[in-house]
C-alpha cells in the first residue's frame, strides 16, 4: 500500500469517526465521502477493532500506573492538609484545610472502593487473554491429533472460532 493510499484511508477512518461522533449514520457517512456503504462499513469495523486494543492497552498498562500516581498524590495532600492544621494560628485557615482534610479522605476511599472494580476489569481482560491462548493451543494439539490419526476420521476443530472482548 502506498503511502498516499495509507494516508486517504487514515483521513477517511478520521472522517467517518468524527461523523459517527455527530450522530451520522454509515448510510449518511457513505454519502457525505462519496464511497460505498460496505467501505464505511469495513472502517467502523477496524476502528472498533483499534478503540478495543487501546482500551485493552489502557486498562491493563496506564490506569494500574495512574491509580497509584493518584493514591500518592492525595497521600501528599493529606500530609499537608494535617500539617496546615496543627500549624495556623488562623481559624478560617484551619477549617480550610479541615476541609480539605476531609474532602481529600473522601476522595481517597472513592478511588479505592473502585479498585474492586478496576480490579474486575483486568482480571476479566486476563480472563478473556487466556481463554483466547487455550482455544489457540487447543486449535495446535486438534491439528497435530489429525496428523497423527491412522483410522481416516477427523477430529473437529476449534480454529475457526473467534473470542469476542
Amino acid at each position: 500500500m502506498s503511502t498516499k493510499t495509507g494516508q486517504q484511508i487514515e483521513w477517511r477512518r478520521s472522517q467517518v469517526i468524527s461523523m459517527r461522533a455527530r450522530g451520522m449514520s454509515q448510510i449518511e457517512i457513505a454519502h457525505e465521502l462519496q464511497v460505498s456503504k460496505q467501505l464505511i462499513s469495513l472502517d467502523m469495523q477496524y476502528l472498533r477493532s483499534q478503540a478495543k486494543e487501546s482500551i485493552k492497552e489502557y486498562v491493563t498498562e496506564a490506569l494500574p500506573e495512574q491509580y497509584q500516581v493518584c493514591l500518592t498524590a492525595l497521600d501528599t495532600i493529606l500530609k499537608h492538609a494535617y500539617e496546615i492544621l496543627q500549624d495556623s494560628e488562623d481559624n478560617r485557615e484551619k477549617l480550610q484545610a479541615m476541609e480539605l482534610f476531609k474532602d481529600t479522605h473522601l476522595v481517597k476511599l472513592e478511588l479505592l472502593s473502585n479498585a474492586t472494580t478496576i480490579d474486575h476489569a483486568l482480571e476479566f481482560i486476563r480472563s478473556k487473554q487466556q481463554q483466547k491462548h487455550q482455544k489457540k493451543a487447543e486449535g495446535l494439539d486438534s491439528t497435530n491429533k489429525d496428523d497423527n490419526n491412522t483410522n481416516g476420521k477427523e477430529e473437529p476443530s476449534i480454529a475457526g472460532k473467534q473470542t469476542v472482548f
